[in-house]
């Protein structure tokens, strides 16, 4: 009986339907709001990694601020070039911790909404540790950034200390063309000073005419 009476259900189903099945049915390039789903996050990507651009260079400005002035970076090409790429890659870094963010963000609305699901919550224990990770990658870029741009300042010290070239001062030290002491060793100190000590010898044997206060007796007075 049960079987008969689901096989009366079905043919009046059948019956009632359509001869043609097309509609309510996507077709590819069709725009059908009822299939569309809410977003589970209002984030604009293209204004984010924007924004992104902009933090990684006030992070990179400050972070060479006391080590190379910014005119010195828009005077030099070399370093004009390397400070976009520093802030492409830093860019690159921040943008990845922001969308995992977001990310991280939309699995505890879900969570709190009541659509739990235990694979929810490992997602969410990676994505912590990913967090941590690049925070930590951060710190040691702006770290390694401040390593490299010192060794830029002191090569190009050395490089206009030669160009400069050394000179000997009023108080015998050599000294560069900016002021800076030029360090010698033992067996150039002896040197300079011998020959220092050979020329107030010259000095003295140059000396032709020699005035002697003469010995006047002192009994007549």
């Amino acid at each position: 009986m049960q079987i008969k009476r689901e096989r009366e259900e079905l043919e009046k189903f059948l019956e009632k339907a359509p001869e043609s099945i097309d509609k309510n049915v996507a077709v590819p390039g069709e725009n059908m709001t009822e299939l569309h789903q809410e977003p589970l996050m209002n984030v604009n990507f293209t204004d984010l990694k924007t924004q992104c651009e902009k933090e990684a260079r006030v992070m990179v400005k400050n972070a060479i601020a006391f080590i190379i002035p910014i005119d010195m970076i828009k005077k030099n090409k070399y370093l004009k070039d390397k400070f976009k790429v520093d802030v492409i890659s830093l860019a690159g870094m921040i943008y990845q911790l922001r969308t995992n963010e977001i990310v991280q963000k939309s699995l505890i609305d879900q969570i709190n909404s009541g659509m739990a699901h235990p694979r929810m919550y490992e997602v969410f224990g990676q994505l912590a540790k990913v967090i941590g990770e690049l925070n930590k990658q951060l710190l040691q870029t702006c770290e390694a950034l401040k390593e490299t741009y010192k060794t830029f300042k002191q090569d190009v010290k050395e490089q206009r200390t030669e160009a400069l070239g050394p000179s000997m001062g009023q108080n015998g030290m050599l000294t560069t063309g900016d002021g800076g002491v030029v360090t010698r060793g033992t067996k150039e100190l002896i040197n300079r000073v011998k020959e220092v000590k050979n020329q107030r010898n010259n000095n003295l044997n140059n000396i032709e005419d020699i005035h002697i206060i003469p010995d006047i007796p002192i009994n007549n007075y």
